[in-house]
């Protein structure tokens, strides 16, 4: 039997880790059904008492393990049923068929829908914060990088701490389970705390673009029934205050002025003073707890309500979608005020205990450089725009110490020259990815380093695992390999597909299902090829991308 510190030629680093893990599991395998105790493990791993419970913890984590409460022995988690489910559809024989239907297509099943994101009281504010805080409160939930380069950070622990003081704060001008709160804040640990102290309470958070026009504001107020408004002090002349019964608003203090009538709430100054909810809030699965608004350039704006169950299709694309992996510093540079940015670069790290980056300014070359060279970022998010300024500012401007081991993109397909200037300048991996604000990214396409395994010009790549992506003709039938038509999602058939409907538009619902329940229509025009790639031929209108600058 070997001990902890012994290490075969072969296995080190993270080979090492990974193998000690499997080792591990294996452990547990042989101690069903009566679960095993730490001693056992220890024993049977041929690991350090320390290690074994650092693994485990990890394991834990990731849902691979679980460990019952009472009598502390440990099992084999949940996240491996589905994990060999996924297993079973390669290597488990397979039954000839009983009938002479034709075959439907496979659907490729996500291993991340976990009983977390499923049933009628599930704790968002603990999935998001609170586990993380009571596992590593001290890990940083936010950097955040200020026009004058200076950093702070806010930690899990302070998050947890200051979002359940700001949630007695909101309850106190009449926030509650259900009510939207409207947040035009730009990036910075305010805005974090706001989000989580709505979760608490059981509302819905409602990002608006900083950039937002004060017609922009109102409409989204009225639309939404937003019950009340978290700002500061410039943003403040925004939102509307007139009429007799005007909206509660919290303001974060600043150097600005607000004015001896003003009647708004100070946000650091209530927040110190009050006594943190004890309590959280439950959701059901399919209740919303985020709610994000068209493009300001709509001349009707819809409404997208983020259920919980989303989460599932969240996580999956932060680990798989992204690549993002426990040792990666994550940058995404959406703003929070748009769908991706609110999606991907605020919730998705919350509920994987990964630490934010926001970073306020402009974002010209210098600063993009600067904050990757600064930070040591590893996996990086960017608008097609971003791509473009550094690809047009040559590759002389490019730092000799980026970090960068994979970069994404999102909103269109790329030119050849972007994708060359990323895997031949930058030396690294592109994800270009593919959806909407009602779906989340649904399709993936990487582009590595060896041009020969590009797939053809105009491809938006392949579906991700739990959606099933086709070609719909007119008359709403699947077309065939080649054939052109509309990108439709198979919602019977796509266990990750949340969206129900637009809050207040029944119409502009109706066509995205035009065609029945089963079919959701995304607005855009492509072929199949056989390979399963969807190449992207144009748009059909009335189609809203979730495109980084709406």
């Amino acid at each position: 039997m070997s001990t902890d510190t012994d290490t075969a030629p072969s296995a080190t680093g993270g080979t090492q880790s990974l193998e000690r893990a499997i080792a591990l599991l294996r452990a547990v395998a042989a101690q069903a059904p009566d679960g095993a105790r730490l001693a056992d493990l220890v024993a049977g791993s041929g690991l350090s008492k320390a290690t074994t419970h650092r693994l485990l913890t990890a394991l834990t984590r990731e849902g691979l393990v679980e460990q019952d409460a009472r009598s502390r022995r440990y099992h084999l988690g949940a996240d491996l049923d589905a994990l060999g489910q996924l297993a079973a559809l390669r290597h488990r024989p397979k039954a000839p068929p009983a009938v002479t239907e034709p075959e439907e297509p496979p659907v490729r099943a996500s291993a991340f829908l976990r009983p977390d994101y499923r049933g009628d009281a599930i704790p968002l504010a603990t999935l998001l914060c609170d586990r993380h805080a009571r596992n590593d409160g001290a890990r940083a939930a936010l950097l955040h990088e200020s026009v004058a380069g200076q950093t702070t950070e806010l930690s899990f622990a302070r998050l947890a701490h200051d979002s359940a003081r700001f949630a007695a704060v909101l309850a106190g001008i009449g926030v509650g389970k259900g009510d939207r709160v409207a947040v035009p804040l730009p990036k910075g640990p305010e805005l974090l705390i706001t989000a989580v102290a709505i979760w608490r309470l059981g509302g819905v958070f409602l990002p608006l673009f900083t950039t937002y026009s004060p017609a922009a504001i109102d409409f989204r107020l009225k639309d939404s029934h937003a019950r009340a408004v978290v700002t500061n002090g410039f943003l403040l002349h925004k939102v509307p205050r007139d009429g007799n019964d005007p909206l509660p608003v919290v303001v974060v203090e600043g150097d600005e002025v607000l004015g001896g009538g003003s009647d708004a709430v100070l946000f650091w100054s209530a927040l110190h003073a009050a006594s943190p909810v004890a309590e959280v809030t439950p959701y059901r699965d399919g209740d919303a707890f985020a709610l994000i608004y068209t493009s300001e350039a709509e001349s009707s704006p819809l409404g997208v309500g983020l259920p919980v169950k989303a989460l599932a299709g969240i996580e999956q694309y932060m680990r798989i979608g992204l690549d993002l992996r426990d040792d990666d510093i994550y940058w995404n540079m959406a703003d929070p005020g748009w769908a991706y940015g609110t999606y991907y670069g605020l919730i998705g790290p919350l509920l994987l205990g990964r630490t934010t980056i926001f970073c306020d300014g402009p974002y010209d070359v210098r600063q993009g450089y600067r904050m990757m060279t600064k930070f040591g970022v590893t996996n990086l998010t960017a608008a097609p725009s971003q791509v473009r300024a550094w690809h047009g500012a040559g590759p002389e401007r490019v730092p000799d110490q980026l970090a960068l081991r994979i970069m994404s993109v999102v909103g269109e397909p790329l030119p050849e020259e972007l994708i060359a200037w990323a895997t031949g300048t930058l030396k690294v991996p592109l994800f270009d990815q593919y959806g909407q604000r009602e779906t989340g990214i649904v399709i993936v396409n990487r582009y590595d380093l060896d041009a020969a395994t590009r797939p053809g010009e105009g491809s938006l790549g392949r579906p991700m695992p739990g959606f099933r992506v086709v070609i719909l003709d007119p008359d709403g039938k699947e077309a065939p390999v080649g054939g052109a038509g509309e990108i439709a999602i198979d919602t019977d058939r796509s266990p990750l597909f949340w969206f129900e409907s637009y809050i207040n538009d029944p119409d502009r619902t109706a066509r995205r299902f035009r065609h029945g329940r089963r079919y959701y229509l995304t607005g855009d025009w492509a072929f199949l090829d056989a390979d399963g790639n969807i190449h992207y031929r144009g748009r059909v209108s009335d189609a809203v991308l979730m495109q980084q600058g709406g």
